[in-house]
């Protein structure tokens, strides 16, 4: 038999979250990220789901785009770090593609391009973030060439990132709205800034569109909020079965390193999840799990297809006891503070051969 390790994504939560952002966003346009496998979620599956909830879908390259077209998406979608290569935009004017302009070569493609139709483009701005966009001193000229090609529709979009969203007080997050505004005042394109956090956190700075991702999945973007806190729901419960319950001595080691020695005589539980299935290696001693739904600590270090857990809480588990390692019951927001990864990488880090089904 198949081992019993699975993650199970909810239909109902998904759209859910959807809500919560719609109405958070007080109507504006709405650029669902699915980038990187949709958080980890399934880029096709997730996206078939708000195929038609949404204005867009975002995705980072035009390999994830053309999976969606061949999954039969229809709708539209954004190239949300562009084109890689000119003949991309070929591809992107054919299926409808909006891209992002972020870089100089980007720009010198599509003046020096023959498309067989115009592509809508989005000019990204520096403001901030440090990573991609024009900066502000050279971004009218970037402006200029878009809005001068016959190759795009017009008008064109401006774009730009937060840093520290976040972060609600940090400083900035004042500087990027400001040096944002004051680009291009008066034009007539759409702009975006807010991503999940700052969605939630600046209400007023939101513009004609936003891009929520992780709150999408279920999961908060702040370090002090849960997502119960600000009205999410997990997407994704990553479950497991336990395969051995033996009673250990006291002053008995756990796993490799010998990291954990048992306090007193104690039930252990070996579970079927490992850092080869996208569990965390660093998790530490005590990391929460629910095992029968009463709430456990990992015991040792994690192994390749297997981790330990204290079963002191729940002393009558045995093998074939359900183990949730996050999800329903158990906030990942609990989880990530134990291991040195954050919530993103945790989501996007699960395995292929972890089962996934949609209920």
């Amino acid at each position: 038999m198949a081992r019993h390790t699975s993650c199970t994504l909810s239909s109902a939560n998904l759209l859910h979250n959807l809500e919560a952002m719609r109405r958070a966003a007080k109507g504006k346009r709405i650029m669902a990220m699915v980038k990187a496998n949709a958080y980890g979620h399934g880029l096709r599956s997730v996206a078939q789901r708000l195929d038609g909830l949404v204005d867009s879908l975002g995705v980072a390259s035009i390999d994830e785009a053309m999976a969606l077209r061949e999954a039969g998406i229809k709708g539209t979608i954004t190239l949300i770090e562009g084109v890689f290569t000119p003949d991309e935009l070929a591809v992107a004017a054919t299926q409808g593609f909006q891209v992002v302009f972020h870089s100089a070569k980007q720009v010198e493609w599509l003046v020096a391009a023959i498309l067989p139709k115009p592509l809508f483009a989005w000019l990204k701005v520096y403001t901030g973030m440090g990573r991609l966009g024009f900066p502000a001193d050279i971004a009218g000229a970037a402006m200029d060439a878009l809005s001068g090609s016959s190759n795009i529709i017009q008008p064109v979009g401006i774009m730009s990132h937060f840093a520290c969203a976040d972060e609600p007080e940090h400083p900035l997050n004042a500087q990027q709205i400001e040096t944002f505004k004051l680009l291009f005042q008066g034009h007539a394109g759409p702009r975006s800034l807010c991503n999940s956090a700052g969605i939630l956190t600046f209400p007023d700075h939101q513009h004609d569109w936003v891009r929520p991702g992780i709150a999408l999945y279920g999961a908060s973007p702040f370090a002090d909020k849960s997502a119960a806190d600000i009205g999410l729901k997990p997407v994704m419960t990553f479950k497991t079965k336990l395969i051995s319950v033996q009673m250990h001595k006291k002053g008995s080691s756990i796993g490799y390193g010998a990291r954990y020695v048992c306090p007193e005589d104690m039930p252990i539980g070996i579970m079927a999840v490992g850092y080869g299935d996208g569990y965390p290696r660093s998790a530490r001693d005590g990391t929460p799990v629910l095992v029968e739904g009463v709430r456990c600590g990992l015991a040792g270090r994690v192994s390749m297809d297997m981790a330990a857990i204290d079963l002191r809480p729940v002393p009558h588990a045995q093998v074939g006891s359900d183990v949730t390692l996050w999800g329903y019951g158990l906030p990942l927001e609990d989880v990530a503070p134990r291991t040195s990864n954050i919530v993103y990488d945790l989501l996007t880090g699960i395995q292929n051969r972890v089962k996934f089904e949609w209920v």
